[in-house]
């Protein structure tokens, strides 16, 4: 970095009517993750102290390597100069408007370049803002709050989007989705993948006996015990339609995955939730169908991914006739049904 350059003005000596002790009453949010990119370490350094209480601050001073850091971390709001040397703020912002992962990144150029030309390119860029030194950091800090609110309420949207309101599990589209795009990676790089299919045992009987609004509290409380089972942000909980929910384990083998399901059996009927139509068990309890994917073992011509699933839902029907309260599993290789009683 270029500590001798003169022509642009440091942050240091902007106007500032911005006191510590102000605050913003965001105790809903997510810490959110602010970029700042600027070839002055002066005026990095002042806006850390501007907003590093509030957001999670990442500083750097070229373009360049702040782009190949968004590609690895989760960015929610750039603060991008312009003037920089070997790649400049509008080339920056052009590319990361022409990649599909960082497109959706909101971006404010904080800049000494003060025509109405100038404005126009970032702006015609796809910049979110564009801010003209000398600044006032009252103004900027409300601008960057706002941006970041709007940022998390489309979070929050797109959240809702692919949860089930009811359970708070994935709702059955994003479920297709994910167990796709994992199915789809395992076969790519010969890995394996556990797929379980859950059903609450006599659970008409329930909503007969005890009404449909216990039995909504009755599938929050199952899914909240099958969800608090994941051990990976990449494992998958989704409510697969009624009473039924689907486990995708990725990377998982029928070791890792009968524990999965062990506990799981384990922690509802721990609930103890009563259930006087479920003989000879009293409670509510689940049945579970399980399927190992094995890439390395299976002809993927052979075998698609609704063959995967139907193997699954074999094994669920299994548990179902071989006295509910249970798991059978079935490594698809080998085609050949396993059944192991956990009572």
């Amino acid at each position: 970095m270029e500590s001798n350059k003169m022509a642009k003005p440091s942050l240091s000596k902007v106007r500032s009517t911005w006191s510590p002790g102000t605050s913003f009453d965001k105790s809903e949010f997510k810490r959110q993750t602010l970029m700042i990119v600027d070839d002055y370490q002066s005026n990095l350094d002042a806006l850390e102290a501007l907003f590093g209480f509030e957001y999670n601050v990442v500083l750097y001073d070229n373009a360049k390597d702040a782009l190949d850091y968004i590609l690895k971390e989760e960015v929610d709001l750039i603060l991008l100069d312009v003037d920089m040397p070997t790649m400049d703020g509008y080339e920056a912002c052009r590319e990361l408007k022409s990649n599909e992962l960082t497109a959706h990144i909101p971006i404010i150029f904080v800049t000494a370049a003060d025509s109405p030309d100038d404005e126009e390119k970032g702006l015609l860029l796809g910049a979110a803002d564009y801010v003209v030194k000398p600044l006032n950091f009252a103004i900027l800090r409300v601008r960057v709050r706002n941006q970041m609110e709007l940022i998390h309420y489309r979070k929050k949207l797109e959240i809702l989007s692919y949860v089930d309101g009811l359970t708070g599990a994935a709702n059955r589209r994003q479920l297709d989705t994910m167990l796709l795009q994992h199915y789809a990676a395992t076969v790519r790089y010969g890995h394996q993948m556990a797929l379980m299919m859950i059903d609450i045992d006599n659970f008409k009987l329930y909503n007969d006996c005890y009404g449909h609004i216990q039995g909504d509290e009755c599938l929050k409380q199952v899914a909240e015990k099958i969800i608090s089972v994941k051990r990976r942000e990449t494992d998958v909980v989704g409510r697969y339609g009624g009473e039924e929910f689907a486990v995708v384990l990725p990377d998982t083998d029928l070791e890792g995955a009968l524990v999965v399901a062990n506990k799981i059996l384990d922690r509802i009927r721990a609930l103890r939730i009563v259930h006087e139509n479920n003989k000879p068990f009293d409670i509510v309890t689940v049945s579970i169908g399980l399927a190992i994917f094995e890439a390395d073992h299976v002809d993927h011509q052979e075998q698609s991914l609704d063959d995967f699933v139907r193997l699954a839902d074999q094994q669920l029907y299994a548990a179902k006739h071989s006295g509910k309260n249970r798991v059978n599993y079935l490594k698809s290789e080998a085609k050949l049904a396993h059944k192991i009683k956990v009572m």
